[in-house]
């Protein structure tokens, strides 16, 4: 009975890590606002849970969970000429994501794609 428990835990978190896996990755994040919109290339990788980007050199924290992806954390807008902290929610399917977030006043709709 011991080993069929350790067997499932096995599976679960190889099943987990897979999902996780298939985040990590180049994309191409466009962020389209009523204001106007902008290309971000962010570098995704996912351990467990634990989410994190790398946006140029701003680094954004937060979780994915059954194929949702949550960052949140500064990020600079050249386009913008300034920093503010980035919210954004997101759904990954296969390499492509789509979402919302909000950047300082602005909120924007989220598409990406894995390079």
């Amino acid at each position: 009975m011991t080993r069929f428990f350790i067997a499932v835990i096995t599976s679960l978190f190889l099943v987990t890590s897979a999902f996780a896996a298939d985040v990590d990755g180049e994309w191409s994040v466009m962020f389209n606002a009523a204001e106007g919109g902008t290309t971000v290339p962010m570098t995704i990788t996912v351990d467990g849970e634990d989410a994190k980007a790398m946006a140029g050199t701003d680094e954004l924290t937060g979780t994915y969970k059954d194929g949702k992806l949550t960052l949140e954390g500064p990020m600079y807008v050249p386009e913008a000429g300034m920093t503010s902290t980035l919210n954004m929610d997101a759904t990954i399917d296969g390499d492509k994501m789509t979402g919302t977030a909000t950047w300082d006043m602005y909120s924007a709709d989220v598409i990406g794609t894995r390079k």
